[in-house]
């Protein structure tokens, strides 16, 4: 979790004790042992409609999205110089609801 990511929950939350689990997950099970009051993830929308099914905590994810810096950079590929962009965060979205039908193809 990036520094502006917990001020931001910090925010809208007061202050926090985060839990981080580091593991890769293919199944929820772990998370559901933690006694939480949110889920704040960084998981693939399967996982997160199981972990929504299964919760009466809050669910949120981060949103990040690319921003234009002030820096002109060279690019490897061309040579030429172009805009600098860095993701950054942008804010938190709760997960209100979340249905997920799928096909193996």
């Amino acid at each position: 979790m990036t520094s502006e990511q917990k001020a931001d929950l910090e925010r809208i939350y007061g202050a926090v004790e985060l839990i981080q689990h580091d593991e890769t997950l293919n199944d929820i099970t772990p998370l559901l042992e933690y006694d939480v009051d949110v889920y704040a993830v960084v998981l693939p929308i399967d996982l997160i409609a199981l972990l929504k099914r299964n919760t009466a905590a809050d669910i949120i994810q981060p949103v990040s999205g690319r921003v234009k810096t002030d820096r002109r950079i060279i690019n490897g590929a061309t040579g030429k110089y172009e805009n600098e962009y860095v993701y950054k965060h942008l804010y938190w979205q709760l997960i209100k609801k979340c249905e997920l039908e799928t096909e193996r193809l």
